[in-house]
């Protein structure tokens, strides 16, 4: 099973889990096993079909943008980051 690993953020929205266990083959199917989980975290992270502009995803140490993107292949030893930008000054 892939490894989503939850930022603090959202953890209110996986019961406060670091990370979620998921079976997945791509990106985007591993978003929708979250999703599928928790209720509520896909409409966080994702907007419409599309991740949203301030969060980034990345799998092991790539960013999915410079991969395949929501289609990014997943297998079950990989960890999937999701990384939402950080304000301030």
């Amino acid at each position: 099973m892939a490894l989503i690993r939850i930022p603090g953020a959202l953890r209110q929205l996986t019961a406060n889990q670091a990370e979620v266990e998921i079976e997945a083959t791509t990106v985007r199917s591993a978003l929708a096993a979250l999703e599928q989980k928790h209720p509520g975290i896909g409409g966080k992270v994702m907007d419409g079909a599309t991740v949203k502009p301030f969060i980034r995803i990345y799998v092991g140490p790539d960013d999915i943008e410079g991969l395949q993107g929501l289609e990014t292949p997943v297998t079950a030893r990989d960890e999937i980051s999701i990384i939402p930008a950080i304000a301030g000054g």
